[in-house]
């Protein structure tokens, strides 16, 4: 599922992106819950607790502008640690 969207990404991006490491040590820039949703949905390893749920449910919010894209930013940091994939 590769999710789409429609809206300027200068209102959905963070300030600061996030680094992770996928498939074969891949690291990615990750810039604002569009690009985190989709490498939550394309490119996860199989670990995903209870941190995965939450931020995977608040990026697809603020797709859908119900909540502030910045205020989720810590909770996808959150799930990259926990599944192990936040680069140092």
């Amino acid at each position: 599922m590769f999710i789409e969207t429609e809206m300027n990404c200068s209102n959905i991006c963070w300030a600061t992106p996030v680094r992770v490491r996928v498939g074969r040590g891949v690291q990615l820039d990750i810039d604002g819950p569009h690009s985190a949703l989709n490498t939550m949905t394309q490119r996860w390893p199989p670990t995903r607790g209870e941190h995965y749920e939450r931020a995977r449910n608040l990026c697809m919010a603020a797709l859908g502008r119900r909540v502030s894209a910045a205020a989720i930013r810590d909770d996808f940091v959150a799930a990259c640690a926990e599944a192990g994939v936040l680069a140092d």
